[in-house]
């Protein structure tokens, strides 16, 4: 057949069906699909008819039998359109780095904000401190006082404004407290001493319970500041009154606060009513929650002043020996403390302040005994490998004789206490001298 004939014999062929039919070689295929679906009885296709070649080739339903160069004699096939393949995916690197970021979970810019704000006030409070304090190491050298003292006034309006963040306002109340104890510090005439870090101590104790009162917030902070403060002060009014020895008043204060440590759970029913008979569901509920907050400041204050006495002991100690002593026995205690707790919050004070502690006995040892150096390294170094090798979450379980050691071992150190602060204050040495005039 040539483009110019009217009429072509085709072979139409459906899944079931074959017919042979005359069809106009010159109408648009799409016109003459009523007719061919009639013919075949076609009624069951998922999609728009089409006709195609045997090697698959689709016929434009626009075009004519002649166009398609369609003779007679051919045969075609009635099925279903084929979809239109997809263009192959085309790989953009700019556009998969986009929507991989995009994926990343990021903390939202509010929190971010607040974590930038946090990092700037401490890195500028601590410039500040730095600048502020140098004076105090010299005689001669002046004293900003009235900057130290405008530092903890911001400080303060500072937490009195952001009181609806807590840990801002919590932040800037520290800050306001260690200020108001350096502008003490900075008032002392001459050089600071003993007499300056008793100013220190007392102005930082009356800021933090001012914060506390003022800002009704946080005060599992303010209360342990206030608290550890007081009790120092306390310790060095007889240093400073000549009461006592000044190396006495470091190991004081770490006993005194070693033993409201050992003290604080039966402090803390006690002083709630816990232990009444009787209470209802609701009261019980009320008063344990009252109970486990005030555990809380008695632990995280017993932590914190066992650290300070333990710095002070090793700043003022004038029997190195004796001090090492009384540093090992309190940081023994601090972490044997550790296994009795189940609070996190406790948990990561008591560490802490054991590792003041273990801080303060290395500086100790490495500037009274020199050669003591390698071993220290060698120890820290252990330390470091069992804090990776512990630190796995593993959960290690004792066996009944070490658990029996364990408590002996707490048992003598807490029998130990006693003896090695007063060896540190120096009240063995002052015994030979008793009686004689």
């Amino acid at each position: 057949m040539t483009a110019t004939d009217e009429m072509c014999r085709v072979s139409i062929c459906t899944s079931d069906h074959e017919v042979d039919v005359t069809l106009p070689a010159h109408v648009p295929i799409a016109e003459l699909m009523p007719a061919l679906l009639d013919l075949v009885g076609g009624g069951g296709f998922a999609g728009e008819p089409c006709l195609t070649r045997v090697g698959g080739e689709v016929l434009d339903t626009a075009e004519t039998l002649a166009h398609g160069a369609i003779t007679d004699g051919d045969l075609l096939i009635l099925t279903s359109a084929a979809a239109r393949p997809m263009p192959p995916p085309r790989f953009d690197v700019s556009t998969a780095v986009t929507d991989a970021v995009a994926d990343l979970t990021r903390p939202p810019w509010p929190a971010a904000g607040r974590v930038a704000r946090s990092i700037v006030l401490c890195w500028a409070a601590a410039q500040l401190l730095a600048v502020l304090g140098c004076p105090t190491l010299g005689p001669g050298a002046t004293r900003h006082i009235a900057i130290g003292a405008t530092a903890a006034l911001l400080a303060v309006a500072g937490a009195v404004a952001v009181r609806q963040d807590r840990i801002q306002c919590a932040t800037l109340g520290v800050l306001a407290a260690v200020f108001a104890g350096l502008t003490a510090t900075l008032a002392s005439p001459g050089h600071p001493g003993i007499a300056g870090f008793l100013l220190a101590m007392s102005a930082c104790s009356a800021t933090a319970l001012l914060m506390w009162r003022i800002l009704d917030c946080a005060p599992s902070v303010f209360l342990p500041l206030g608290a550890t403060t007081m009790a120092t002060a306390a310790a060095t009014v007889g240093a400073v009154a000549g009461w006592w020895a000044l190396t006495a008043a470091g190991p004081m204060l770490a006993t005194a606060s070693l033993t409201i440590l050992a003290l604080s759970t039966r402090l803390s029913v006690r002083s709630t009513g816990l232990s009444t008979p009787g209470l209802s569901a609701s009261e019980l509920d009320a008063t344990t929650r009252t109970a486990h907050h005030r555990l809380t400041v008695l632990t995280v204050t017993a932590a914190a002043g066992a650290a300070l006495g333990v710095v002070i002991t090793a700043a003022t100690a004038a029997r190195p020996i004796a001090a090492a002593g009384l540093l090992i026995v309190v940081g023994a205690a601090l972490l044997l403390n550790t296994r009795r707790r189940t609070d996190p919050y406790h948990v990561v004070a008591l560490l802490l302040s054991a590792g003041v502690v273990m801080t303060s006995l290395i500086l100790l040892c490495a500037a009274t005994t020199p050669a003591s150096t390698p071993w220290l390294c060698g120890a820290l170094m252990a330390v470091g490998i069992a804090a990776v090798w512990f630190g796995r979450g593993t959960r290690w379980r004792l066996s009944p004789a070490a658990r029996r050691a364990i408590a002996i071992l707490d048992l003598a150190v807490g029998a130990a206490v006693v003896p090695t602060a007063a060896g540190a204050a120096g009240v063995f040495a002052t015994l030979p001298g008793i009686g004689h005039p």
